[in-house]
């Protein structure tokens, strides 16, 4: 998927980038946003070391990297009890 790098937002909490995606496919949003954390802005001490953070955050959120969908998704549809 590409994405383009239209904006950001500085909060409290990090930067929120902005993403859009011109032709994301059936199913998929056209807007991502990615939250970079106070710490991780500060140990990202170049321009490499930023675009890489972005990347392994965007990869995470598009691709659900690492198995987090794999674990997550057979609790979609169910309900607790508290």
């Amino acid at each position: 998927m590409i994405l383009i790098f239209t904006s950001y937002a500085v909060q409290d909490a990090g930067v929120q980038l902005h993403f859009v995606s011109p032709d994301p496919g059936a199913g998929m949003p056209s807007d991502w946003y990615v939250l970079v954390g106070d710490a991780e802005l500060a140990g990202a001490t170049n321009n490499a070391q930023l675009r890489q953070l972005v990347l392994d955050k965007l990869n995470r959120k598009l691709r659900a990297a690492g198995g987090i969908a794999t674990r997550l998704d057979p609790f979609i549809g169910q309900s607790v009890v508290i």
